[in-house]
């Protein structure tokens, strides 16, 4: 195990440096001159545009930009802010928290629903709460975040005023957003949990499993689900992905802190060096968890050994 855990992490290094390669291009393949991106609404000389190229280093090389970038992000500095020179990885760091908080709890929801749905379609295979349970998460992943998120501010905060309706702080302002971004990912979980438990439940260890008369509960969690948990565990390292996209949008509508809206302020501000560092944290976090899930394979299933 820990020469596969070994492996793969040696595997990141030319992921990660594909992922600042992009990052860094972006000062480059955004449209429009970056020197005037720079210098925002202020009047701009030539003489103040040379400058600005000068102090940014796009005078030089691009191969020699990118080993400049590369050899600061080494040592972990992602470059200032424009607006107030502050280190980007302070602001980061100071923000993620409420991300990870987000995230996490999304995915607790994702699995709780998903997981849930997708059993007791399985069990009542061909019923009315099969249809039902289909029904939900076909409408669940039709459903953009955006919009669930206005919805259930409509109706939790402003009709039935349970809920705050933005903000940050306990768990009453975190439900909401929490639901709204994991909904999408609780459909996607609950149609192939459905899939796999039906796959499972005809196999001919369940059939004998039923034979010893063992407890139905018993033969669905510990044998069934426990085997259908594999493709399970790979969609959820897929769905962080979804989550992280969707908490832009979702910790904007909702006006909480976090890396998404962080993103989000520094487009607006035309802040490159803070797009950049937001984009190339959480590419990082995505490829890190996959990693992760991969580890938890052999956890679940002892029949599966890393070499």
């Amino acid at each position: 195990m820990l020469r596969y855990i070994a492996q793969r992490l040696l595997q990141l290094v030319p992921i990660l440096i594909g992922i600042s390669v992009l990052t860094f291009l972006m000062l480059h393949l955004i449209p429009g001159d970056p020197v005037i991106l720079f210098a925002g609404d202020k009047p701009l000389t030539p003489e103040r545009a040379a400058e600005i190229r000068h102090q940014l280093g796009l005078d030089r090389p691009l191969l020699a930009q990118y080993l400049d970038y590369a050899g600061h992000l080494a040592r972990g500095d992602l470059g200032r802010t424009l607006r107030g020179q502050r280190p980007v990885l302070d602001s980061i760091l100071e923000v993620f928290p409420g991300t990870a908080e987000l995230t996490l709890a999304a995915l607790a929801f994702a699995v709780v629903i998903g997981v849930t749905l997708g059993i007791a379609a399985a069990l009542a295979h061909g019923t009315w709460l099969d249809t039902t349970a289909m029904t939900l998460a076909i409408l669940g992943v039709s459903m953009p975040v955006f919009y669930s998120s206005l919805l259930m501010i409509m109706l939790f905060s402003f009709r039935l005023g349970w809920l705050p309706a933005t903000g940050q702080g306990g768990l009453d302002r975190l439900l909401m957003p929490a639901a709204a971004l994991g909904i999408l990912s609780s459909a996607v979980l609950a149609r192939l949990v459905r899939s796999s438990m039906l796959g499972v439940l005809r196999r001919e260890y369940i059939v004998t499993a039923r034979a010893k008369g063992l407890a139905e509960h018993v033969v669905v969690l510990r044998h069934a689900l426990k085997n259908a948990l594999i493709p399970t565990i790979t969609m959820l390292g897929l769905q962080l992905g979804a989550l992280l996209g969707g908490a832009v949008v979702t910790e904007t509508i909702f006006s909480r802190p976090g890396i998404g809206r962080l993103a989000v302020d520094g487009i607006l501000n035309r802040d490159v060096p803070l797009v950049q560092g937001t984009i190339l944290v959480a590419a990082t976090t995505y490829v890190v968890v996959n990693l992760v899930v991969d580890v938890l394979y052999a956890a679940v299933d002892p029949r599966i050994r890393y070499e």
